[in-house]
């Protein structure tokens, strides 16, 4: 099918330190960007909320930016569709008019956590088993602990879901994978037994749809702030995790994709839907695969530089002559860890003392590696068949040191996209429909491209061989296995 090529489409990320907006056409070309920084909220412990206006007034800025960009790079371009991409687990409890009635509740937010043992307590054993980043629990724990502001709740969203409600001004619909975490079950199509266990109002839940189906139109006071045209085609998003499953490249039954932003996730294609362990789940992905996988609490977000002034890609140059690192760590922004280990308790470790800024750093970067490899090993036990190729997205993906380490730790080839990130995920999705007649495989294959490829060197694989391992036992010391 040849897409139409009169049209461009955007995507816009929502992550947790910064909202980033692209403009892509048909055949994956960024013809503009903009980006903003997010304050970091409140995260303290085990408390991490953000205010979703900072959201909107952050995509309004950056779609703003992008358009002007692109009226210099192609006067007259037509935006054929737009969609939104947020982080998985967040939530957002929102009036009917879709005004929040408290700050939303982020991902690694840890408050819920009795709330899920009581959860999975009162559920059969084979149901999935629920943790504090479940929105769902973060929703329980918000009608447990502040009774007059669920009362003013009408409903309950996502990131992404409210942005696109505030594009469309209608606040009622979710995807089907960020609806995950809210306890939908995709395989049945409806809501699970712990949606009825928690005995949710039926009214709070929102619509849910296949990322890519079109929910409106942009109105015209969205128009006024945006600058997009009045009835432009909004697009149902997908969790940041989904979204940089798409934009990696991925595309068969035993790719492997690890996002690496603010935190890790992983995402395995499969033909058939695993049973997992807690700690999983599992998206549908849209060419008839499933794509089971976990999201850390530990990633790139959570790298220290010691040196003043100096950016992450002079600290790269800086570590790589120090590996392998006899330095062990495992950095966490604030307390607890969902995975590749559950507990709540979980706090940052170093052990062993570096011997130069370079080495701390590697040592960082060794770790972060560590656990991508702990995370595949954890769903290879459960059934999931991983191949040989694992693609790369997030920001952090574009070190070449980390990904060559990645490549010798996890004895796999590491590939990366040229465009590998979640807003260009959620341009995907904003062209399928509008640009590829509702076929997003082929939208993927269009627009997606290899640039890079990092093979693992035998020789570095084997001599970090004993560290992981011996990194493996440092955290079971700390109960973290």
């Amino acid at each position: 099918m040849q897409p139409h090529t009169a049209a461009v489409v955007i995507g816009v990320d929502v992550g947790t330190s910064g909202v980033r907006t692209l403009v892509a056409t048909a055949g994956g070309n960024v013809l503009a960007e903009a980006q903003a920084a997010l304050a970091d909220g409140c995260a303290e412990g085990s408390v991490h909320e953000q205010d979703p206006h900072d959201w909107w007034r952050a995509v309004c800025h950056t779609i703003k930016r992008a358009l002007h960009k692109l009226s210099a790079e192609e006067p007259g371009a037509l935006a054929g569709g737009i969609a939104v991409t947020s982080t998985s687990g967040s939530l957002v409890l929102a009036d009917s008019q879709g005004r929040p009635v408290r700050p939303a509740i982020l991902y690694d937010d840890s408050r819920g956590g009795s709330i899920a043992e009581d959860l999975n307590r009162g559920l059969p054993s084979a149901d999935v088993r629920f943790n504090s980043s479940y929105s769902l629990v973060k929703a329980a724990w918000v009608r447990q602990q502040e009774p007059a502001i669920w009362g003013r709740a009408c409903c309950l969203l996502h990131p992404a879901d409210w942005l696109t409600g505030k594009l469309t001004g209608q606040f009622e619909t979710t995807d089907y994978s960020s609806a995950l975490k809210l306890g939908y079950d995709v395989e049945a199509g409806g809501w699970s037994r712990a949606v009825s266990w928690l005995e949710f109002s039926p009214q709070l839940l929102p619509r849910v749809v296949r990322p890519g189906t079109r929910v409106g139109g942009v109105s015209n006071q969205a128009s006024e702030e945006t600058g997009l045209s009045p009835g432009t085609p909004v697009l149902a998003g997908a969790t940041d995790g989904v979204a940089s499953l798409l934009a990696s490249g991925a595309s068969e039954a035993g790719h492997a994709n690890t996002t690496l932003g603010t935190t890790i996730v992983w995402k395995v294609l499969s033909r058939s839907k695993p049973r997992l362990a807690p700690g999983m789940y599992c998206h549908r992905h849209p060419g008839d695969l499933w794509a089971p996988g976990a999201a850390s609490n530990t990633g790139p977000g959570s790298l220290r530089c010691d040196q003043a002034g100096m950016k992450a890609r002079e600290m790269d140059q800086h570590a790589a002559g120090h590996f392998p690192s006899s330095r062990l760590c495992y950095l966490l922004r604030s307390r607890g860890e969902r995975f590749p280990f559950l507990n709540p308790g979980a706090e940052t470790f170093v052990e062993g003392n570096p011997s130069s800024p370079g080495d701390w750093y590697a040592a960082q970067l060794q770790s972060l590696a560590f656990v991508e490899r702990w995370g595949f090993e954890r769903l290879e036990e459960c059934g999931v068949p991983l191949g040989e190729i694992v693609f790369s997205t997030g920001s952090a993906a574009a070190s070449p040191v980390l990904a060559q380490l990645r490549a010798d730790v996890l004895k796999r080839v590491v590939l990366r996209c040229r465009y590998p990130t979640s807003a260009f995920g959620a341009a995907i999705l904003a062209a399928a429909e509008p640009l590829y007649g509702g076929n997003l495989m082929a939208a993927l294959r269009g627009m997606t491209c290899v640039c890079e490829r990092y093979q693992p060197d035998r020789t570095a694989a084997e001599q970090f061989e004993p560290i992981y391992h011996a990194f493996r036992a440092a955290c079971a010391r700390r109960g973290c296995s």
